[in-house]
């Protein structure tokens, strides 16, 4: 992975992030798909992959005391605008654990259909979300990790 500049913050945010999904991943995995079956494993492969990213992100990046909230892909915390790309509409997604509080305003499930495809993403990419109301395709214009 590339150097990347992140606030001293986000640094320390990210840090914590990653111990606390580390410590929290049996529990989920437990709690959202008790018994063996694909969804699971898929689930099982998300976590480890994200643990993955934010680790090498982690180990590889320089720290700024001017550096904004950016992040680099999407993370669970950050705030996400997207585009719709059939109606042109503006969204912004805050990315939370399943068991959040702000699922009502903005928030989204990383194990949700819009939550799963946003999530390790990057400013740029375009995704395809198949959710219960529809297929909805997405571009991400900005990513932001609150308080960083």
């Amino acid at each position: 992975m590339a150097k990347v500049t992140l606030s001293q913050a986000t640094f320390e945010n990210l840090v914590k992030h990653l111990v606390e999904v580390e410590e929290g991943k049996s529990k989920l995995v437990e709690q959202y798909f008790p018994e063996p079956s694909k969804e699971r494993d898929d689930f099982v492969k998300l976590i480890e992959d994200y643990i993955k990213q934010i680790d090498q992100l982690i180990r590889s990046v320089n720290k700024s005391q001017t550096a904004g909230g950016q992040v680099p892909f999407v993370t669970i915390g950050s705030e996400v605008e997207v585009q719709e790309l059939d109606t042109q509409e503006v969204f912004t997604f805050r990315i939370v654990h399943p068991f959040h509080d702000s699922l009502m305003e903005r928030g989204v499930s990383y194990i949700s259909p819009v939550g799963k495809s946003l999530l390790l993403k990057k400013v740029g990419d375009e995704v395809e979300v198949n959710a219960p109301g529809g297929v909805f395709r997405y571009k991400i214009k900005s990513i932001q990790l609150p308080g960083g």
